[in-house]
């Protein structure tokens, strides 16, 4: 199995535009944010389980942007710091459904306007 074929198997191509808006946002919130320095230990441990899923469906993030991502999924679901990033596969779950929320303009995260 080629690299792409293995993404796509983890995260549908349709959804690759909203990934990409959100990867540009999650990037562009950690270059003004700070949060990374204050985050727990366990926020820290899931923002690195988010930026491994993330790399298994090809997109490479630094930490920070990771943090980010899983503020936006947590945001999604309108909880503080959502718990429940476990492993890779939930990581990458979690993701996809927020894509697909943002595809559909159903999210709470900030991209349809509803949050």
């Amino acid at each position: 199995m080629t690299d792409n074929q293995v993404a796509e198997a983890n995260f549908p191509a349709s959804l690759l535009p909203a990934l990409n808006s959100l990867a540009a946002r999650a990037v562009e919130y950690a270059r003004s944010s700070n949060e990374l320095s204050f985050a727990s230990d366990d926020e820290i441990a899931t923002s690195a389980i988010v930026r491994d899923g993330l790399l298994k469906i090809g997109l490479s993030l630094e930490l920070d942007a990771s943090f980010q991502v899983w503020s936006f999924v947590s945001a999604n679901y309108q909880s503080g710091w959502l718990d429940g990033c476990f492993d890779v596969e939930s990581a990458i779950g979690a993701v996809r459904d927020l894509c697909q929320h943002i595809a559909d303009r159903t999210d709470y995260a900030g991209f349809s306007g509803l949050g």
